[in-house]
């Protein structure tokens, strides 16, 4: 990262080799994420920050920053926490391996869009950036857990579509020449030679009836055809698990806000007071205070090139495989499989957890995932997998001490259970809590908060960051 803004070019995600295929591609795709970028530094500046400060977030194709880029991990793990939260561990473990439609969203009531056809469309639970499938076999065994962490937009972007922007309600603003053949060709490569073009398009404009928007035009590529969902799993497909959003979500955590002339550092309260999240989840608290920590220093920040969330570890210790012995064999690390991005940088797109052939018996049955233990538990779910990998994106920061922003007011706030009170909701910040919901974070001087910026982010236009 040491040559000039002028010699830069933002990368795929884990550097996919595909786009290098395509004419014109690679620069497409960098002036895609540069643009939602420059998007997202606006927006703050319109609508959040106080008149005449700068935003801390810059765009590392274009700006160029005092001193030294110091790089921070920030990482959290793979398991849904919105589930746990809710439903408590045992039910979720199991829950996180299923399938749901998108009328129905898992971290309280609704759903994502409204209308008939989206009862039948579906989209797997697991909003951590990583999500997972597991394969069985006719014994309801499983064979291998499959994991990836890809962005629907560079399936979009290989496609061919035009995306659109950072804002919620944008046009298409970013087009692609994509390869639609070499997409069906990765498709059958990694998910089922059967796959056929026409099964990955939208075969009519999906339009989410409460606001009469066209979420996937007819003859677009379906980011939630049935296999990347139903039938297989290609990419992400948890309607907030996007790159726009993680770009916003880095933007919106370069803020730094005050609830009763107090400053706001706790994760959880921190998400709730900026609504540029899911306050249950593991991600969005832990990325949001990673950043902010960075942002309270008066540094400069962005997210490392290549921009993304990569599965970045997977923890191997008391996985064991029947041996005869009371506590079995300890596995090898060949039975995590990496088959897309890179394992050495951390940049992992898509692995494959299972037996290895060399580890297979000469004799007798095959070995499957679900013949292994974990601490001596069986393993039932690919969840029991995923609760050992976690997951990250790289946060770069520079020339401390160069901002000393105001902090500005709370834009939401979280409702708790009162039942359970690890359930949280996220509200705009005048609106009174649900019933069976109490404020949360509720400390005495919270109410009295004197607005001292521009807090107009209820009325103003809405990035498309995690909901």
């Amino acid at each position: 990262m040491s040559e000039g803004p002028g010699a830069r070019r933002y990368d795929p995600p884990g550097r996919l080799p595909d786009f290098k295929h395509i004419e014109g591609q690679l620069q497409q795709w960098s002036d895609a994420v540069s643009g939602w970028f420059d998007e997202c530094i606006g927006y703050q500046e319109a609508h959040n920050l106080h008149q005449g400060d700068k935003c801390q977030y810059y765009n590392w194709l274009t700006t160029s920053v005092p001193g030294p880029e110091m790089l921070q991990s920030i990482v959290w793990n793979a398991l849904p926490n919105t589930l746990v939260r809710r439903f408590g561990y045992a039910e979720a473990v199991e829950l996180a391996d299923s399938m749901f439609p998108l009328t129905k969203r898992t971290d309280g009531a609704g759903g994502y869009f409204e209308g008939k056809v989206w009862g039948g469309v579906f989209y797997r639970p697991q909003d951590e950036y990583c999500e997972w499938r597991p394969i069985r076999n006719g014994s309801n065994k499983i064979t291998k857990i499959v994991f990836t962490s890809e962005p629907p937009e560079y399936w979009q972007a290989l496609h061919g579509d035009t995306l659109p922007g950072a804002s919620a309600d944008s046009t298409a603003t970013y087009p692609f020449r994509g390869d639609r053949a070499l997409m069906l060709e990765l498709y059958r490569t990694y998910v089922d030679k059967n796959v056929q073009l026409k099964d990955l398009q939208a075969q009519e404009d999906l339009i989410d009836e409460a606001t009469k928007r066209v979420v996937i035009p007819a003859g677009a590529y379906n980011p939630w055809n049935k296999w990347n969902t139903t039938h297989g799993v290609m990419h992400l497909c948890q309607p907030d698990n996007t790159l726009v959003a993680e770009i916003a979500l880095g933007a919106d955590a370069t803020v730094l806000r005050q609830r009763g002339g107090r400053p706001v550092d706790d994760p959880d309260a921190l998400v709730c007071c900026s609504r540029y999240g899911g306050p249950m989840r593991n991600s969005d608290p832990t990325i949001g205070a990673g950043v902010n920590s960075l942002a309270r220093m008066g540094c400069w920040i962005t997210l490392r090139n290549p921009v993304g969330l990569y599965i970045n570890h997977i923890d191997l210790a008391g996985i064991t495989r029947p041996d005869g012995t009371p506590h079995g064999k300890p596995i090898t690390p060949e039975y995590f499989r990496v088959e897309r991005g890179s394992l050495t940088e951390h940049l992992i797109a898509r692995a494959v957890f299972e037996v290895p052939p060399s580890e297979q018996p000469a004799y007798g049955e095959p070995l499957t995932v679900s013949d292994l233990r974990i601490a001596g538990v069986p393993i039932q779910y690919g969840a029991q997998i995923a609760e050992r990998i976690t997951v990250a994106l790289t946060g770069v920061a520079a020339g401390p001490g160069s901002f000393r922003n105001t902090l500005v007011g709370c834009v939401g706030r979280c409702c708790q259970g009162q039942e359970n009170p690890k359930f949280l909701r996220l509200v705009s910040r005048d609106a009174a809590c649900p019933d069976g919901t109490r404020p949360a974070f509720d400390y005495p001087g919270a109410q009295n908060a004197v607005p001292e910026a521009r807090l107009d982010a209820d009325t103003a236009p809405r990035l498309r960051r995690r909901a």
